[in-house]
Formats: structure tokens, C-alpha cells, sequence
């Protein structure tokens, strides 16, 4: 049901009126993850297979009882071709520098621009080939005057292998390292060899060049089935919104994520909908199945714990009689964007000794590799927070 008109979320809780379905009954959550990730299988951002997911994840939702409709919007696939792009723009000014400093500087600049405009999750959507992915959601209404809102969130696609080389950060810096040293040469030229010289600007340029065709030999993989990253994650939600039920003042939100390795499903979520940040509560739902449950603290790059405190209080005491322990993540969270914008979050996943989801974007992400009683842990957990979280005035 496509419900685009309306933006429930800057709507005073207690003013939404929609008819509600009757509840089911529970459902195998290892049902979920056969279906996602054996019977649709790998899942690119704006394929068929993502799109038959959401439509499998609404279904799933409306048989819980909630209310479901589905925001459409552009997304650009994954793709190497601007890797390439900046790799040959920066060869192209080294090879200029020693016969025309002007030209060579102009490209440059030109590769730095391109270089952070094509790592820009939001910039990205608006590339040339933009096709479509959704985001698809579930409300279930409190059964008196709501006064919060419980947003769960885990993404719809799943990983390709990952790329060593070219990730966004080493590709800004090699540009910016590029960049800087045209920049002193042009002002400020350094007094040595002019073959010296050419050999510190060429470094980037190599650099740049041999992580693009990495990236593209990468694109060029097929992606995982997503057993783990991310059904195991949909399977937990659902669960979770079955187990949890109505409550008395709390509104939960289901939001199966389009474009999640991207980012671009979760900028499309904070751009729609400027939830109240005092009243709503986001948990994502990172990689389920296989490793140690955990709730995390902080992720890689955030010197301070990032997840919300109220919520960290509201996990650890749902813990009891579910095996789960608080962590420092070795990746950048789905949902960093909301907690760079100051929302009110906590992400719950399953790591490895190091501090990654096992398996993320392998072939071996398969059912076999998923343990289905951390799907039902994880399930209880965010079923446990939400009813401790219902009653609390503040």
C-alpha cells in the first residue's frame, strides 16, 4: 500500500488514524532467512531481488499486525566507474605537471571535486544512472496516548566482496595528498631534481590507479547471499515486532532499508522523516547469525560512545536471560548518519573477535552459516528493550 502523501512522523503522536490489521500468529523466524537469502538470494541495491524483499518484508509486517506502505525513490547501483574516473584524471596531471603547471593543476582540482563528490552517499543519488529502491515501513500504534516512538531499522540488500584498496577514505586522501603537493609546487617550488619531484607526485596517481581497477575487479564479483548480512537482520525485526505486541505508549516503526551498504536508504529515511529527537528511539540491526550478540557502544572512527545512554541502560538490563554484551564495533554503523545528527541510537549485531560482522559480503554468507537461535536472542533482546523503555516517564 503506497501511502507517499503522508509524513507520519512530524505528526503529534496521538493524531494518526489508520485502520489496523488483526494480529497473526508467530511465525519461524529461520523462515525469513530461508526466503531472503536461499529463495530470493543476492540482493544489489535497486535489483529485482531487493524489491522482492521489501515486498516479502511487508508482507511479513502486515501479518504482524502493523500498518505498511513503501517510499520509493532514485538510487545509483554500485559502481567502480568513477574510481576509474579520478585514477585517470590524476595520472592525467602528473604527466602534464612537467609541460604545462596550469593544465595539470586544473585537473587536479577537478580530481579532488570528483573525487568527494562520488563518496558522497547523498551526492551519489543523483547520478546519471539512478534507477529505483525503497524503503519499506510498518507502524504499530500504542494502545493508549503515545509519548515515544521506537524506529527499528536493518537494510534490504546485501554486501559484495570487500575492497581493500579503494575505500572512500584512502581515495580522498591520496587525491588531497596529490592535490597538496601541485599546490606547494605551484607556489612554493620545492629546490630538487624535477625527476624527484615528478616521482612524489606520481605515487598517488599509481596509487589511485591500481585501487580503481581493484574496485572494479571487486564490482565485477557477484554479491553474497546475505544470510547474515542482512536476513538474519530482517528475520530479528519481524520477530522482534511480533514478540513485542501493543504497547501502551510507545509507537514502534519498522523500516526495512533500501540501499543500506550505500547509505543512500538511510539518507532518503533522515530526509522524509525529521522524527522528534527527543521522543524516538532508533535501533539498527547490523549482521545477525553468527558471532558473539552484542550491543555497541561506539563504532570505528568515534572517539566517544555513541549509542544513546538511556538506551544502553534499557540493553544491559534486557540482557538478562539473553546472552549479549556491550562492544566497540570495528566498522562504521548503518545508522551513523542519525547518530552524527545527535538522534537517539544503539545498533545490535553479531561480531567476531575483531569487531566485525562474520562473513559480511563472502560467498560462505549462507543459512548454513547461521546459527537461528541468535536470530530468536536477538529478537527477545529488542523485545525485552521496547517494553522497558514503554512505561518510563521523562
Amino acid at each position: 500500500m503506497m501511502l507517499d502523501d503522508q509524513n507520519y512522523s512530524t505528526n503529534p503522536l496521538n493524531t494518526l488514524s489508520l485502520s489496523l490489521p488483526a494480529f497473526g500468529q508467530r511465525e519461524d523466524p529461520f523462515d525469513a532467512v530461508r526466503k531472503i537469502a536461499d529463495e530470493i538470494g543476492p540482493r544489489p541495491v535497486t535489483s529485482l531481488a531487493e524489491a522482492q524483499t521489501a515486498a516479502y518484508i511487508g508482507s511479513r509486517l502486515r501479518r504482524a499486525g502493523m500498518q505498511v506502505w513503501t517510499d520509493p525513490f532514485k538510487s545509483s547501483p554500485a559502481s567502480g566507474s568513477s574510481a576509474l574516473i579520478v585514477a585517470l584524471l590524476a595520472l592525467v596531471a602528473t604527466l602534464l605537471w612537467p609541460f604545462s603547471t596550469v593544465y595539470a593543476f586544473a585537473c587536479a582540482v577537478v580530481t579532488l571535486v570528483i573525487t568527494i563528490l562520488s563518496t558522497s552517499p547523498r551526492l551519489m543519488l543523483w547520478g546519471l544512472h539512478a534507477r529505483e529502491s525503497q524503503n519499506v515501513f510498518g507502524i504499530q500504534h500504542a494502545l493508549n496516548l503515545p509519548t515515544r516512538r521506537v524506529v527499528i531499522i536493518a537494510p534490504l540488500d546485501s554486501h559484495q566482496p570487500k575492497d581493500a584498496l579503494g575505500s572512500n577514505q584512502t581515495r580522498i586522501g591520496a587525491t588531497t595528498a596529490l592535490f597538496t603537493l601541485m599546490s606547494i609546487e605551484l607556489l612554493a617550488p620545492f629546490q630538487i631534481p624535477i625527476l624527484v619531484r615528478f616521482f612524489f607526485l606520481l605515487i598517488p596517481a599509481i596509487y589511485l590507479l591500481i585501487a580503481a581497477i581493484a574496485e572494479l575487479w571487486v564490482r565485477s564479483q557477484p554479491h553474497s547471499r546475505g544470510a547474515v548480512s542482512y536476513a538474519g537482520s530482517l528475520a530479528a525485526m519481524v520477530t522482534a515486532v511480533e514478540d513485542v505486541g501493543r504497547l501502551s505508549h510507545t509507537e514502534i516503526w519498522a523500516v526495512g532499508l533500501g540501499g543500506g551498504t550505500t547509505g543512500a536508504g538511510i539518507a532518503e529515511l533522515i530526509k522524509r522523516y525529521p522524527f522528534d529527537n527527543n521522543a524516538t528511539f532508533f535501533i539498527g540491526i547490523e549482521g545477525i547469525g553468527r558471532g558473539t550478540l552484542s550491543y555497541i557502544l561506539r563504532d570505528d572512527g568515534e572517539r566517544y560512545r555513541s549509542a544513546d545512554p538511556l538506551l544502553i541502560e534499557l540493553v544491559t538490563e534486557a540482557t538478562l536471560g539473553v546472552q549479549a554484551a556491550p562492544s566497540v564495533a570495528g566498522f562504521a554503523s548503518f545508522i551513523r548518519p542519525l547518530t552524527r545528527a545527535k538522534r537517539r541510537t544503539i545498533s545490535i549485531a553479531c561480531l567476531d573477535q575483531s569487531g566485525h560482522v562474520p562473513l559480511q559480503g563472502s560467498r560462505n554468507d549462507v543459512i548454513e552459516s547461521v546459527n537461528p537461535a541468535l536470530i530468536e536472542q536477538t529478537a527477545r533482546l529488542i523485545a525485552n528493550t521496547i517494553r522497558a523503555l514503554d512505561p518510563l516517564t521523562f
